[in-house]
């Protein structure tokens, strides 16, 4: 399962879980049902600012959004890192280094 897919499934998670149906969350979060769904689907990636408004509807930490168990210190977590990236492909690398950028230009 691709990285879209994975988070959009784990938002769905997330609102069912809060007994949520897709058209609540889209209308809480200030979306369309349309693009909730997408979301779901792995067709449309949430922007940074999507994923705080998740955050705060869902009562939860964006880490569980993202699915971050554990954090570990810094240098444990860039090992982590480069091995996942050893085995992403091309596209992969490129929404990766986009979502990054977003996130390190947001402070």
């Amino acid at each position: 399962m691709n990285l879209k897919k994975r988070i959009g499934h784990n938002i769905a998670i997330h609102r069912k879980q809060a007994g949520l149906k897709q058209s609540e969350l889209a209308e809480m979060v200030n979306i369309s049902t349309k693009h909730q769904s997408r979301v779901e689907t792995g067709v449309h990636f949430p922007s940074a600012e999507l994923f705080e408004k998740y955050s705060k509807a869902l009562n939860i930490d964006v880490s569980k959004l993202l699915n971050i168990n554990d954090i570990n210190t810094s240098e444990n977590l860039i090992r982590e890192i480069n091995k996942m990236l050893a085995t992403a492909n091309n596209e992969q690398i490129k929404l990766i280094f986009n979502i990054i950028k977003v996130i390190i230009m947001d402070k």
